[in-house]
């Protein structure tokens, strides 16, 4: 190549680098139009994406493909002008693109350039004359070539349209949508995960309850409690249009469901929609308008908090006598006691600590009692405070608790909560003192009136509030008064001034009784009086006070006397008597009761006496028609007696003449003995029932003569042996064996047997009893007599003490005219 002519070389270096040039430019324009295609594509795609999904496009999507952008501008710069710049053009090869393109150098270019290659100076002299020509004729040859005509310039051409075309839409796109050109840059470019400018913006939120406080999502996660509504709110964001509508599509977990589903409009920019009763996790996206969330939101389900155990830790009034049976003076322990349900009763002015155990750790706590609203924080870092708000919601106070206080009420796991009261109706100034003065382990308690509701709501570390309270009835239990029951016995209203009044009675009450004794009053003074038992109330060995207590002097004796002689009074005077106790409430008592007040007049012997014989009158009266009647039940017998032999003839007879009739008669029988079986039984218990309160009318008054002081052994003799013992015998004897065969009667009948010999047993008891009864009867009488005679006795000593006043007024009468004349 050193021998070749200058002129060739400079001509063979221009067109090697017009074709170094051609290459360079084609492939950048090639490589610029793929570019803008590639832009143009991704731009499509983007935009096609958005408009399907509302969606940018995945990052390892953008990212994948501007790898392989870069990979592919590189494999172009390399194949189509890297490669091809590198490679080496050779002299002969250039000059046969000549000598093809300009077929006028006629071979020469290349037969010089192939002299230039192989040398020719050792050749003969024609030879090196006829070369020199050659290369002379090639010289004046490539003068007149014009290289650029060597180029096909239509690929180049092609080539720099496109890439202009590209350039230019590009810029275009820049001048008329600078936005366009900055998302795509945002997302192909910086890659960001958001970068389409949305005309709606969203922000999901969560309603929780109780309250409808609004929660917010934390990374698109929420902690919702199992089996409670998820109530979402979805706002649009400020200066934000607001979508025509928004759509919720969620998934439930493990394949349990799936939907779509429009939310309700509640204002302009607010949309709501609930799941119910949600049980299982569930992501979802919201669309509305341009606006959709790329990450799916997701709510997990978490059991919500909730007590698992609830007890009251009780030290009680020291008037009640309760306590935890290991308690000590020394060691004073607390009761427990367990709530079981949603109630408990505890007695008023006890303190309490309620323990409550719960399901998850805490981080607040609120409870509602009454008018109180106390909230308190699991660590001392939060806050506690008493809200007291009147009927209005006014509020009353607002008292912050110190952490020094509520610190101790949850434990450090957040799993126990212990909180104090005190039950108290807060009205005497004796409860009043004792419950301000009053100081637990874990602080002072609050004050909570009996019957109270306490509502507790929960907030655990998943931030879930309980949708529904626990609720605790707490109910107090009032120390009532004592019960004091009480009855009369042997006595009336009369009484003479020597009696001796019976008390029958039980006291009892809740905790221990106090005192219990008589009160009484003479006449309408409105001064009363007390006397005590004379076996009086006494605790027991081990110090208790009695919760229970009989009026009774002995073991025979059992009721108490309430002696009237003492007392000095004259006839015509009353007395009301009654019982009285009390009990040991000291906060809010004593709290003190009386039994039946008992109203008496005070009577002479011969009036009272008056009183019983009437008495005795009418009891005699009644068992006189006891026996009438029982006489009747008798003969009623006797007299279906004979209708069953008269039934016994009628079957005996054999005529057929007379058997329609005959069986009418039959039947008619058997029906009147029926009857006649009812009715005894019926009357013969009336009659027991009666014959007995006769009985006990009569043993009244033998103890009303008793505790009167009118008895005389003549007398009790005869009450007790010849009309209360005998009529007791009837009652316990004779009543129930007349009943027995009366029911061997009935029975046999009922059967369709012969009761012939049953109602003639029936008639023999009877008759037995009736004899008895008309011996008893008789002795009536004779009481009657005898009481007959001391009421003629009494009417005469009642002559002769108006005689007597007669005679003392007539005396003075004439006294005083003896001393006017």
């Amino acid at each position: 190549m050193s021998d070749l002519r200058p002129e060739l070389q400079s001509v063979l270096a221009q067109l090697r680098g017009r074709i170094r040039r051609y290459v360079f430019l084609e492939g950048a324009a090639l490589i610029l139009a793929v570019l803008g295609s590639l832009f143009w594509l991704s731009l499509a795609v983007d935009h096609a994406w958005f408009q399907i999904s509302r969606l940018e496009l995945p990052r390892w999507f953008r990212a994948g493909f501007d790898v392989v952008v870069v990979g592919l501008v590189a494999f172009l710069l390399l194949s189509w002008i890297g490669l091809r710049l590198l490679r080496s053009y050779r002299t002969r090869a250039l000059a046969l693109v000549l000598e093809r393109r300009f077929p006028e150098l006629d071979d020469r270019l290349v037969t010089a350039v192939e002299l230039a290659e192989s040398g020719f100076s050792d050749q003969g002299k024609l030879t090196i004359a006829m070369a020199g020509r050659t290369i002379d004729d090639a010289v004046k040859a490539t003068r007149q070539l014009d290289l650029a005509s060597v180029f096909d310039r239509r690929p180049l051409q092609r080539a720099v349209i496109a890439a202009v075309v590209a350039v230019a839409s590009i810029g275009g796109l820049a001048v008329a949508s600078n936005s366009t050109l900055r998302t795509w840059k945002d997302s192909f470019v910086d890659l960001n995960a958001e970068y389409w400018r949305r005309e709606t913006g969203l922000i999901i939120r969560v309603i929780a309850q109780p309250g409808d406080i609004i929660r917010e999502f934390n990374n698109q996660s929420y902690k919702h409690a199992r089996g409670a509504d998820l109530t979402l709110q979805i706002d649009v964001e400020e200066g934000r249009k607001a979508p025509e509508r928004v759509q919720l599509k969620y998934r439930l977990a493990n394949g349990r469901g799936q939907g779509t589903v429009l939310c309700s409009r509640v204002g302009d920019n607010t949309f709501r929609h609930s799941l119910a009763a949600l049980l299982d996790d569930v992501e979802f996206y919201v669309y509305g308008g341009d606006f959709v969330n790329r990450v799916p939101y997701r709510v997990q389900i978490v059991e919500p908090p909730q007590l698992e155990q609830v007890e009251l830790s009780c030290f009680y009034p020291s008037y009640t006598r309760m306590r935890n049976p290991e308690s000590t003076a020394e060691k004073p322990l607390r009761d427990l006691v367990p709530v079981r349900g949603t109630q408990v009763e505890l007695p008023n002015e006890t303190e309490f600590l309620l323990k409550a155990t719960c399901n998850k750790p805490l981080t607040h706590v609120r409870m509602q009692f009454g008018s109180y609203e106390l909230t308190f924080a699991a660590s001392e870092e939060g806050e506690a405070r008493l809200v007291h708000r009147s009927e209005e919601d006014e509020v009353l106070e607002n008292r912050r608790i110190p952490p020094e206080e509520f610190g101790k009420w949850i434990s450090e796991d957040g799993t126990q909560v212990s909180v104090p009261f005190v039950m108290t109706s807060y009205e005497t100034d004796a409860a009043r003192l004792r419950a301000d003065s009053l100081m637990t382990e874990v602080g002072k308690p609050f004050v909570l009136a009996p019957d109270s509701s306490l509502r507790i709501y929960l907030e655990d570390l998943d931030g879930i509030l309980t949708a529904e309270p626990s609720r605790l009835q707490i109910g107090g239990i009032v120390d009532e008064s004592p019960v004091v029951e009480t009855s009369l016995r042997g006595i009336g209203t009369s009484i003479t001034r020597k009696a001796s009044i019976p008390v029958l009675g039980r006291l009892v009450d809740d905790y221990g009784l106090a005192t219990a004794q008589f009160e009484y009053q003479v006449d309408e003074t409105g001064v009363t009086s007390v006397r005590p038992f004379e076996n009086s109330l006494t605790p027991h060995r081990d110090g208790s006070t009695r919760r229970e207590f009989e009026l009774k002097r002995s073991a025979g004796e059992v009721f108490e006397r309430f002696e009237v002689l003492p007392l000095d009074l004259s006839l015509g005077q009353k007395l009301v008597l009654s019982v009285v106790a009390t009990d040991e409430d000291n906060l809010n008592g004593p709290h003190r009761s009386r039994g039946e007040r008992y109203a008496f007049k005070v009577v002479s012997n011969e009036e009272l006496q008056s009183v019983l014989y009437q008495r005795e009158l009418n009891l005699r009266a009644q068992f006189e028609r006891v026996i009438t009647e029982t006489k009747q039940t008798q003969q009623d017998l006797i007299l279906h007696r004979s209708r069953l032999d008269a039934k016994k003839r009628l079957l005996a007879d054999k005529e057929e003449t007379e058997a329609a009739d005959k069986a009418k008669r039959i039947r008619e029988i058997e029906l009147a003995v029926t009857a006649c079986a009812e009715r005894s039984l019926h009357a013969v218990r009336k009659n027991a029932n009666e014959t007995a309160s006769v009985e006990l009318s009569f043993r009244d008054i033998r103890e009303e003569l008793v505790n009167n002081g009118l008895h005389t052994p003549q007398t009790l003799e005869r009450i007790d042996d010849r009309i209360v013992k005998p009529l007791g015998l009837i009652n316990t004897t004779d009543f129930p064996v007349v009943d027995e065969a009366l029911g061997v009667f009935r029975l046999t009948n009922e059967r369709g047997n012969d009761a012939t010999e049953a109602i003639d047993n029936s008639v023999e008891m009877l008759r037995g009893m009736i004899s008895r009864m008309e011996r008893i009867l008789a002795e009536m009488e004779k009481l009657k007599e005898f009481q007959k005679a001391v009421e003629e006795l009494k009417l005469i000593l009642e002559q002769q003490r108006e005689l007597l006043e007669r005679t003392k007024k007539e005396r003075k009468k004439k006294l005083l005219l003896e001393s006017l004349q």
